[in-house]
């Protein structure tokens, strides 16, 4: 879900040793490679398209970052990015999630209003707290999950895990 490539690019500026790789639907991989390209990271990074649900992710990243997918999905569907994620993921590697979440206080209100609508037009999907979230990645075999703070958790709130010893 690395969507245009926004955040890799961002990520590859921070930090000029890293090895990048965007995995997204054929099409958003596109533009993401050629907005990389333009960019000049070409020779470290890498786009990839595939669908979460019928490919294989890219095998051994030190870190896989969902940034605001799984509320996109249903519960079922949500859980199978998370498994397809474990599969993928180096033995000592970090799955980092951020994303809006329900029960954030002082955004419930708000909150609920966006995802009604948001989640309405995209006819699926539903918000999950962070308890909901770490629930779900314990079932797709990861542990050491914990949330972190963030200075706006209002937009989105992060939680990070490990894959669990099989």
């Amino acid at each position: 879900g690395g969507g245009d490539g926004a955040f890799l690019l961002a990520a590859g500026q921070a930090a000029p040793d890293l090895q990048l790789t965007l995995f997204d639907l054929p099409l958003a991989a596109a533009q993401a490679r050629q907005r990389l390209l333009a960019a000049g990271l070409a020779g470290r990074a890498k786009a990839i398209g595939g669908s979460f649900f019928h490919d294989e992710l890219p095998q051994g990243a030190d870190l896989i970052t969902l940034n605001r997918v799984l509320h996109d999905h249903d519960d079922s569907a949500a859980l199978a990015i998370l498994r397809a994620a474990r599969k993928a993921i180096a033995a000592d590697g970090t799955l980092l999630i951020a994303e809006p979440m329900a029960g954030t206080p002082g955004a419930l209100a708000s909150g609920d209003a966006y995802f009604g609508f948001y989640l309405l037009a995209m006819g699926q999907g539903r918000p999950r707290t962070a308890g909901e979230i770490s629930s779900m990645l314990a079932q797709a075999g990861f542990g050491g999950i914990r949330p972190v703070a963030t200075n706006t958790p209002l937009i989105a709130r992060i939680v990070t895990a490990k894959p669990a010893q099989l």
